[in-house]
This record gives structure tokens, C-alpha cells and sequence, in this order.
């Protein structure tokens, strides 16, 4: 499976006890509330930290992103995978999980984020989606 979205989910590992730069900590922060509501309803697997791609409008659209998000943005890009014996990805309950999780604004993202919140549920301001591998 793969996440993409325009918030800024990097994993720094940076943590109160042994980082002092808020911007860090916000961001594994954010990525830390990503992983925390992708785990509520399976065991998700990964290998490698996000990675960050630059996409045009034509390809935020392709991926499903809210129809306000024009030109070129940032995406962070998530591969995982999740523990088949236990459950399988349900699309749309994941999708209602995720919309309206609060996250920290104003880091490396290239968008104005709608309140500071992942959007899902909102054909104007999505800001993360979920495919299948290809």
C-alpha cells in the first residue's frame, strides 16, 4: 500500500528528551499522528521513512487530492504494508479515520492546510490518499 499526502509527515525520530528544535519535533510529530491512526485498524509495516516527490496538478489529481491544490506541491509518499492475517485494508474506513486527525501546520509543506487537519472526506481540500502497490 502507499499514502501520499500534502501535510508534512517527516520522521526525524526527534523526541522531547533528546531534540530541542520544535521544528523537528513537529514534524515526527506529524508523523507519529499519521502512523498512530494508520495502526487503528491493522498491524501497518514499513522499511523506509516517507519520501518527499514534487508533483504537478495533473498528478495530484490522478492521486485523488482536492480539486483547490493547482500547480506544482510536495507529497510525501508512504510505503507500507499491513499484517494480512489479521485484517484486511478497508479503503473507506481507513479514509474516515484519518479525516479531520489534527496535525501541525506551517512546516515544509507547499499548501495552505485547511485547519490543520488531514482532509479525506472533502473533494475540494483532500490532502492524503491511499493507493494499492502497483
Amino acid at each position: 500500500m502507499k499514502a501520499y499526502t500534502l501535510i508534512d509527515i517527516t520522521e526525524t525520530k526527534q523526541h522531547r528528551s533528546r531534540c530541542t528544535e520544535k521544528f523537528l519535533l513537529d514534524q515526527q510529530a506529524n508523523f507519529m499522528s499519521f502512523f498512530q491512526t494508520l495502526s487503528l485498524r491493522f498491524n501497518p509495516y514499513y522499511e523506509k521513512s516517507p519520501t518527499i516527490e514534487v508533483m504537478n496538478a495533473s498528478e495530484l489529481k490522478k492521486l485523488g487530492f482536492g480539486s483547490k491544490y493547482k500547480g506544482e506541491h510536495k507529497v510525501w509518499c508512504f510505503d507500507f504494508t499491513i499484517d494480512r492475517a489479521t485484517s484486511e485494508f478497508d479503503e473507506k474506513a481507513v479514509l474516515q479515520d484519518f479525516d479531520l486527525v489534527p496535525v501541525i501546520g506551517e512546516l515544509n509543506e507547499t499548501i495552505e492546510i485547511n485547519n490543520n487537519v488531514f482532509r479525506t472526506l472533502d473533494k475540494t481540500n483532500t490532502n492524503i490518499t491511499f493507493k494499492a502497490s502497483e
